[in-house]
C-alpha cells in the first residue's frame, strides 16, 4: 500500500505541476504589449515562444504520460474509448503547436503583422492541455488504481524516483515511439528562422 500511495502522491503533484505551468504559459500571453510602435515585440514573442516550449517539454514527460499509461493500456481488456480520446487529444495539441510555431516563423519572417493568430493558437493548445488532465484525473488514474497489480506499482514508483525525461527510449523516442522536436528561438532579438532541437 505505501507503494501505491507514494506513486499516487507523485503522479497528482506531477499533475499540479503542470496545470500550473499552463496556467503560467496563458497569463504570458497577456503579461506585456504584443506590439511597440513598428513592430511585434520580439522580447515577448520569445517568453512566450519559450514558455510555450517548455509547457511542451515538461507535459510529455510527464510519467503520467510516459509510464503509467501504456501500462494501463497493456492490461486494460476492455473498451479502449479513453485511450483513443487521449490519443485524440494528443494529435489535435500537436497539430496546433505545429501552427504556433508556423505563425511564430511567420512573424520572425515579417510576413505576419499581428500576433491575435499565435496566441489564439496557444490558448487552444492550452485549453486541449487541461482537457487532457481532467481526463487522466477522472479516468486513467482511477483505471491504475483498479488494475494495477502490487508489482507493477512498484515497477511505476522506481520511475517516479527519476528524473524528468529519464527512462525514455535512445534516439529522442518516448516509449510510445513518438519522436520528440522541440523549437528553439533566438535570444538575440534578431529575426532569424526557427531552429530545432533534438
Amino acid at each position: 500500500m505505501l507503494t501505491i500511495t507514494y506513486s499516487i502522491i507523485v503522479l497528482s503533484k506531477e499533475q499540479q505541476n503542470a496545470r500550473r505551468i499552463v496556467a503560467a504559459l496563458e497569463r504570458s500571453l497577456y503579461s506585456g504589449q504584443w506590439n511597440d510602435r513598428r513592430d511585434i515585440n520580439l522580447a515577448w514573442l520569445e517568453r512566450v515562444f519559450n514558455r510555450l516550449m517548455h509547457v511542451n517539454r515538461f507535459c510529455h514527460e510527464r510519467k503520467v504520460e510516459l509510464y503509467l499509461e501504456p501500462v494501463v493500456h497493456n492490461i486494460s481488456c476492455g473498451d479502449h474509448a479513453m485511450f483513443d480520446r487521449l490519443d485524440s487529444l494528443n494529435a489535435s495539441s500537436s497539430r496546433i503547436l505545429r501552427h504556433a510555431c508556423q505563425q511564430a516563423q511567420r512573424i520572425l519572417e515579417g510576413s505576419e503583422t499581428g500576433a491575435d493568430t499565435l496566441v489564439s493558437a496557444i490558448e487552444l493548445y492550452c485549453a486541449q492541455l487541461q482537457e487532457r488532465f481532467s481526463l487522466e484525473e477522472s479516468e486513467l488514474l482511477p483505471a491504475a488504481y483498479r488494475l494495477l497489480t502490487q508489482e507493477e506499482w512498484f515497477r511505476i514508483a522506481a520511475h517516479c524516483l527519476l528524473g524528468p525525461g529519464k527512462g525514455k527510449g535512445k534516439g529522442g523516442k518516448d516509449r510510445k515511439g513518438r519522436q520528440t522536436c522541440f523549437y528553439g528561438i533566438s535570444g538575440t532579438g534578431q529575426r532569424e528562422r526557427l531552429r530545432y532541437a533534438q
